[in-house]
């Protein structure tokens, strides 16, 4: 007997409303689902950050970045855009709580954005089911404690999809004029992706190589690529300022002293934990995924190479050395299972070698969607540290707005995706606890 479609679309309605809640009643609770909230944590730091551009002018605040002064020292490893936003337009930033307030409500504005991206993706599908989907940012512990906790890294998010929606109007639309003020705001909006989180750069890139091999107009491409360069003259003062592409924490996180061979297995792991629901709601069920893996002699290659580079870890990667935080919910549960290092080790190659197989499986030799991972294992490779929020929920904005693989929008997977990421906040909020 078939459920009547109307009652399915109450029931989406229902979980959306539950994400919705919970959202709400995190902030009330003081949530802290992954690990920076409080106001004893990161909070503390930006609010100190704030108030340097706050109790001084601006041009003296920009150069205070560089973190020579030991009173006003500016802690962060992303541009200050953000603080020097809230310090000319946010009303709400005379005391803590007003602060933190501001940046929640202005969070709720990202499943909204995310949700107009989606229907320009998916014009034909289910509002309902697309409305869903939008909210499931929402369940996700770091955008949820950047949001509780006014910490950077939900403006990222907030620019990416105003780029997205720029994007989309340029495209559809036929108006000169018109056309010329949408490419002005894509490359404002993907532009200030990089100066609110640096990893990003790689919206803009695809943007911009999007126009340029495409069959628009000569002057078209000449505008994006002259505004891009205006938007990127700030930034170009801020790495002459502080002598590399982030200030406060160059030592800390290692960023360019090295390579870290090892990162590219953690982030292997973290992308495919986000992966592993999509492979059930593919449009070609999990039994013939598998078929065109084995099918595949790429495949064959590329596992081959990654079991050379487990083997190359296992003689050449201490994993008792590697510091506890970052790498993910691989390396977090290693933790928790197992008291011996050498447990540890087992599960978290094995862990490896799983994670690199569902990567394969669900881009089955997809170009573009590969590229796009590949990026994100060569920034991991000048940094000591990756962390799990570096990709979350990116990873998971980028499989519906970026990949190119097909997905079956329907009430199935509403009722997969609410259950995964549910159980994987609850895990977070308790493991934080």
């Amino acid at each position: 007997m078939f459920i009547k479609k109307s009652f399915l679309d109450i029931s989406v309605i229902f979980l959306t409303a539950i994400v919705y809640l919970s959202f709400i009643s995190g902030f009330y609770l003081d949530e802290n689902s992954a690990g920076a909230g409080g106001y004893n944590g990161d909070f503390a730091i930006n609010w100190n950050n704030l108030k340097i551009f706050l109790n001084n002018d601006f041009f003296t605040s920009i150069n205070l970045t560089d973190g020579s002064d030991s009173e006003n020292h500016y802690r962060s490893s992303r541009s200050p855009l953000v603080y020097i936003l809230h310090s000319a337009f946010n009303p709400f930033i005379e005391t803590e709580i007003e602060y933190r307030r501001s940046v929640f409500l202005i969070s709720l504005l990202g499943p909204l954005l995310f949700y107009f991206c989606l229907n320009f993706k998916f014009e034909k599908e289910n509002k309902i089911i697309l409305f869903f989907i939008s909210s499931l940012i929402l369940l996700s512990p770091y955008y949820r404690t950047s949001s509780y906790w006014a910490l950077d890294e939900n403006y990222g998010y907030l620019s990416l999809f105003l780029s997205f929606i720029f994007f989309n109007l340029f495209l559809k639309e036929e108006k000169q004029i018109k056309k010329y003020s949408y490419l002005f705001f894509l490359t404002l909006f993907s532009a200030c992706c990089i100066y609110f989180d640096q990893k990003l750069l790689f919206v803009p890139l695809i943007f911009y190589l999007r126009i340029i091999f495409s069959k628009q107009e000569p002057v078209i491409k000449f505008l994006i690529t002259f505004f891009y360069m205006i938007f990127s003259i700030p930034f170009l003062y801020l790495i002459y300022l502080w002598e590399n592409i982030i200030t406060d924490s160059v030592e800390y996180r290692g960023v360019g002293e090295g390579i870290y061979f090892q990162n590219i297995g953690y982030v292997v792991s973290m992308i495919a934990f986000y992966f592993l629901p999509f492979l059930f709601i593919k449009e070609k069920n999990i039994f013939q995924q598998i078929r065109n893996f084995l099918e595949s002699k790429v495949n064959f290659y590329l596992v081959t190479a990654f079991i050379l580079y487990i083997i190359y870890l296992i003689f050449f990667f201490d994993i008792s050395t590697q510091l506890v935080l970052g790498k993910g919910i691989i390396h977090k549960l290693s933790l928790l299972l197992f008291d011996h290092n050498y447990y540890q080790l087992i599960f978290t190659y094995f862990a490896f070698f799983v994670s690199w197989i569902i990567i394969l499986v669900f881009l089955n030799n997809k170009i573009s969607d590969i590229l796009i991972l590949i990026y994100f294992g060569l920034i991991s490779l000048i940094s000591l540290m990756f962390l799990q929020e570096y990709l979350d929920p990116l990873i998971l904005i980028l499989i519906f707005l970026f990949f190119k693989t097909k997905l079956v929008l329907n009430y199935k997977m509403v009722l997969i995706l609410f259950v995964y990421f549910s159980i994987f906040l609850f895990s977070s909020i308790k493991f934080y606890l």
